[in-house]
């Protein structure tokens, strides 16, 4: 029986064309490859071609070489998951728990973002700090936005399906999104948010504007992550915040799992980064390191998933069976005594001391 990505894929190829090929590291510059993984295909959303990624002797980055180029990289997306239906009505539930559930999740989220939700039991403080694994899922949702009392500006670059944007908005800040993907695009403004299509480069004519830029699970997509940096450094208030979450190559995840690990995502992840490289990256930049968020619980999820890839199978269709949970508990264990093994870099970084806003 053929598998799924067999079926699915049909062996494309990538236009020759359409590659480029890289003199050194895009982290950190230095020309010390070493071959990490080869024959790379996309068994996640089906994009055509085989990928050779190499690991930078110099800051352990990983990255693809040769790459797609500006001018084709849109092929990669073409069956991404932002260009799927999603049906984003909730239905309601109206059972006593549900209610309850709900109002103290909205007592929580009112307390910590400063939203304005209906119906909540503040009581829900009480439970988030009783529950810190609750608690640390809710704030990843809202990317631990700090809560405002005045008018503040953010910016989501590369927003995806534009759900936080809707997030931060119901927090009471002023949104603005940038995203290359013309269909996701389109459907943001259908849904009355205030996006752009481009990349950050499509702010040129403004400075020093955002109180905060978010960055979730993109750096890892743009062929040129220090310009991304340096433009989000000029874009920033003077104390003015990014955080960012990205793939970790040195998760534990990517050792278990080797290239069929699920944050390996060729062609579309063109340089994967680990704690060390993507710190020093933005420090370079003249950010000042604010917060670390190590992920405790990342690792179950994306195991169901890299086991789909090992075995062909579709990875959004996967169950999480018995080894998950079990090496998911090995990783939350290795997680605590090193964060170097969590699944993702997550940091919160400053532009300077300047407190505009409260943290």
């Amino acid at each position: 029986m053929q598998s799924y990505f067999s079926v699915q894929n049909n062996n494309k190829e990538w236009p020759e064309n359409g590659l480029e090929s890289l003199q050194s590291c895009p982290v950190c510059g230095l020309d010390i490859p070493l071959l990490l993984h080869k024959e790379l295909s996309d068994r996640i959303f089906l994009a055509p071609g085989k990928w050779t990624m190499y690991q930078c002797g110099g800051c352990d980055s990983g990255y693809l070489n040769p790459r797609p180029t500006l001018e084709t990289i849109n092929l990669a997306y073409e069956t991404y998951y932002t260009h799927s239906v999603h049906d984003t009505s909730v239905a309601r539930q109206d059972g006593i728990v549900s209610r309850l559930r709900r109002a103290l999740v909205n007592g929580y989220l009112n307390w910590r973002f400063g939203t304005r939700y209906k119906r909540a039991n503040y009581f829900g403080i009480v439970i988030c700090w009783l529950y810190p694994k609750f608690k640390n899922i809710l704030n990843r949702g809202y990317r631990y936005i700090p809560k405002i009392s005045t008018d503040a500006s953010l910016l989501d670059v590369g927003f995806g399906d534009g759900s936080f944007l809707g997030l931060a908005k119901n927090a009471g800040w002023t949104v603005t999104g940038v995203d290359s993907d013309l269909v996701t695009v389109h459907a943001a403004k259908k849904r009355g948010l205030n996006v752009l299509h481009g990349g950050i480069e499509t702010l040129d004519d403004i400075s020093s504007h955002f109180d905060m830029i978010t960055l979730s699970h993109v750096i890892e997509h743009v062929h040129d992550p220090r310009a991304v940096l340096r433009k989000a450094y000029r874009l920033l208030k003077p104390g003015g915040i990014i955080w960012l979450e990205t793939p970790n190559i040195d998760s534990f995840g990517h050792h278990r799992f080797g290239r069929h690990w699920r944050g390996i995502e060729p062609p579309r992840h063109l340089v994967i980064f680990n704690w060390d490289s993507l710190e020093k990256l933005l420090e370079e930049e003249g950010f000042i390191l604010k917060y670390r968020f190590p992920q405790y619980e990342g690792f179950t999820g994306l195991s169901a998933k890299s086991r789909a890839i090992k075995s062909g199978t579709d990875p959004y269709q996967s169950k999480q069976i018995f080894s998950d949970k079990f090496f998911g508990l090995i990783a939350k264990f290795m997680i605590y005594v090193n964060r170097r093994h969590s699944e993702f870099v997550t940091v919160q970084f400053v532009k300077s001391d300047i407190k505009k806003i409260n943290s």
